[in-house]
């Protein structure tokens, strides 16, 4: 039997202590949790039973705080049944403590069997009350399983179809609005044992693998944080984070190291209770859902690394190379981003050059494990480019586990180059058709307004505005398109047209940064320097052959 758990306070002990008895007399039910002389004592009882008061008993008239007071001030916080015993008979006090919600209104002297009848009806209240907040907690409880069972099927249909998200009408309307981070936890080799697995086996550590997931999940919904799990094909599961605000400049950061643990505590969790291992990868967090797909691309780029370090890592968007690994060199690594760039842009001469520099400066190592680790991340590279820019690769290009076979079979730096070169020229052909054969005219609308406005404030909204579409799905298309984001484009524009204007000697670099759309000419020279590698007053220098036709201050 649950008690009714009941403060009494009153100025009078006596008083007290006579009311105490009264509601003990009442029955087993009934349980007195405290008492107090007076309002502000009280409060302090109702902050150390947690809230946890069904009754209050309280006089009127009492020092420090009266009765009335202490029933709203404790209202504010708690919820509770007051109850008023007062030796005065004033039906303005009466009216007051109605409307503060009292149960009644009983003066003294108590008439003890008028109280006992009381208690008898205000039980049944609390009981009463007790039931309907069960009733509406198991509501809300289910309301909010067939919420999260819904939002799973969602997500689940939409990251294993690789679907157009917009396609599905406003499906982000059932999440909640601020950051999401996806994980891909895929099983690694199996282990020799697992060959003995029957059907039932598999289906216990399937189940197994998936409550691990939930409770994961569930660790992390704090704070009004959230999360989703569901299984993926055969060896992946996928996990969704979401925290409420949304992101600022420094909060990616954070959102890696919150990521980053769930990916841990994954792995750690799996190993333990399981016989397989795992490896996790996630990708840049996201704002909106619709940029799910894309999320999913960036993991399953990221996870090809796993080819290269091996299988119970993590790999996250801020992945480094392994000290050892052999492709830590930086000149190399460069050319090898670089490589990146122009398969992603679809452009095959520019793939080719890179190819061609990348094996020139292999051609100069006498490692073959330097050589062999150099072309594997240049063709996890080459593959992840892929991934990214085009949906539907993984099932049109070879898998990446032939390729890396085959480099580790090669006998010669020309097989190795011929094995990069047939990658690179069968992913950027996939893309270059994978472009020409979806809706381009949006996208070269945009490129053509884009350049219209380069002196005007841009921003992501205003371009997507010009071909009708939702700004984040038009980023990803503009990317899928491009092979380069919607800034990368702008500022790259922005700095071609400076350097057309700089070849003027006339203009100040106030006058060019305007013109390119940058007020802050600090800014606009610290822009210039990182995508020409020179300040704006030395190109002008090096275009005009030298001499001071800085007409501006330099920056």
């Amino acid at each position: 039997m649950q008690k009714i758990k009941t403060l009494i306070v009153d100025d009078e002990a006596r008083i007290r202590r006579g009311i105490e008895r009264l509601v003990l007399s009442c029955g087993e039910e009934w349980e007195v949790v405290a008492t107090a002389s007076d309002g502000m004592e009280a409060l302090d009882c109702f902050e150390a039973a947690g809230g946890d008061i069904d009754l209050l008993i309280t006089d009127v008239k009492m020092p420090e705080m009266d009765g009335l007071t202490l029933i709203k001030e404790a209202k504010k916080r708690y919820s509770f049944h007051p109850l008023l015993i007062s030796g005065y008979d004033d039906f303005a006090y009466l009216q007051t403590a109605l409307r503060e919600g009292a149960l009644d209104y009983l003066l003294k002297p108590v008439d003890r069997e008028q109280f006992r009848e009381r208690m008898e009806e205000i039980a049944r209240i609390v009981d009463n009350g007790r039931y309907q907040k069960h009733k509406k907690g198991e509501m809300e409880r289910g309301e909010k399983k067939l919420l999260q069972t819904k939002q799973t099927q969602t997500l689940s249909y939409i990251a294993s179809m690789d679907i157009d998200a917009s396609a599905l009408g406003y499906w982000v309307d059932d999440f909640p609005k601020g950051s999401y981070v996806l994980l891909d936890a895929r099983i690694d080799t199996m282990p020799v044992k697992t060959r003995t697995y029957k059907a039932n086996d598999w289906k216990a550590y399937f189940y197994a693998l998936e409550n691990i997931m939930d409770e994961l999940i569930g660790d992390f919904a704090t704070s009004g944080k959230q999360g989703w799990s569901w299984r993926g094909g055969d060896s992946d599961f996928w996990l969704l984070l979401y925290r409420p605000e949304a992101l600022s400049d420094g909060e990616a950061g954070d959102w890696d190291s919150e990521a980053s643990r769930m990916a841990e505590s994954v792995r750690s969790a799996i190993q333990r209770f399981t016989p397989f291992t795992v490896s996790v990868a996630y990708g840049e967090p996201i704002e909106d859902l619709y940029l799910l797909p894309e999320a999913k691309r960036q993991a399953n780029a990221l996870m090809n690394y796993r080819f290269l370090y091996g299988g119970n890592r993590t790999f996250g968007p801020s992945l480094e190379p392994e000290a050892g690994s052999g492709i830590a060199d930086k000149e190399l690594s460069a050319v090898a981003q670089k490589l990146k760039r122009a398969v992603e842009q679809g452009n095959a001469e520019l793939a080719d050059e890179q190819v061609k520099a990348l094996f020139e400066r292999l051609e100069r190592s006498d490692s073959p494990a330097f050589l062999q680790a150099a072309v594997q991340n240049a063709l996890v590279l080459v593959h992840s480019a892929g991934l990214e820019s085009a949906p539907g690769i993984a099932d049109a290009a070879p898998p990446i586990e032939e390729e890396l076979a085959r480099i580790g079979k090669a006998t010669s730096l020309h097989e190795l180059r011929v094995c990069v070169k047939q990658a690179t020229d069968a992913v950027v052909g996939h893309i270059v058709r994978s472009r020409e054969s979806g809706n381009a005219k949006p996208v070269e609308q945009a490129k053509a307004w884009i350049k219209v406005y380069l002196d005007q404030e841009i921003t992501i909204k205003k371009i997507a505005d010009q071909v009708f579409m939702n700004p984040t799905y038009f980023s990803e298309v503009f990317k899928l398109q491009t092979g380069e984001t919607v800034l990368d484009y702008l500022t790259r524009q922005r700095m071609d047209r400076a350097k057309a204007l700089l070849e003027d000697p006339r203009p100040k670099l106030q006058e060019v940064s305007v013109k390119v759309g940058y007020q802050d000419v600090k800014y606009f020279s610290k822009l210039f320097k990182q995508w020409t590698g020179q300040t704006p007053s030395k190109y002008r220098e090096r275009v005009h052959g030298g001499g001071d036709l800085n007409n501006g201050n330099e920056q």
